[in-house]
């Protein structure tokens, strides 16, 4: 497996795809969950990690693509969470807060493009983890 150093989760409720999750980084602004791989960590272990750090869910690892976005991972998770229109709090300082998107936020950290090709992406072609 090549080194690449983040993992980046595309968080998606059950039953649709017509939704994810993402966070305000105080900083940034709105991003999808993710951070960097900690040593000997897989993808999807490192995405299940940041996903809970950041927004407080858990959720179910299903695949794993390493083309979508240079030196890192898009892991693709499901979550039981219901999806709302109301955000909540991250126990995480550096997020201001976690929400649920119907489309591309206007302060969002990354280009539509970029947000566009992780959520238009066919995990069909990608590593399922799935068996």
């Amino acid at each position: 497996m090549d080194e690449k150093g983040f993992v980046v989760v595309l968080a998606l409720p059950m039953d649709t795809d017509d939704s994810w999750i993402m966070v305000k980084n105080r900083s940034r602004g709105w991003e999808f969950p993710g951070g960097h791989l900690e040593t000997g960590e897989l993808p999807e272990e490192a995405a299940l990690r940041e996903l809970y750090e950041e927004t407080g869910i858990l959720g179910t690892a299903k695949a794993v693509e390493g083309d979508l976005i240079p030196g890192g991972y898009v892991v693709l998770v499901r979550v039981e969470r219901e999806v709302s229109p109301d955000p909540w709090i991250s126990s995480d300082d550096s997020i201001e807060e976690v929400g649920w998107c119907l489309q591309i936020p206007e302060s969002s950290a990354w280009g539509r493009e970029e947000v566009q090709a992780v959520i238009d992406h066919d995990w069909r072609a990608s590593r399922s983890l799935e068996s």
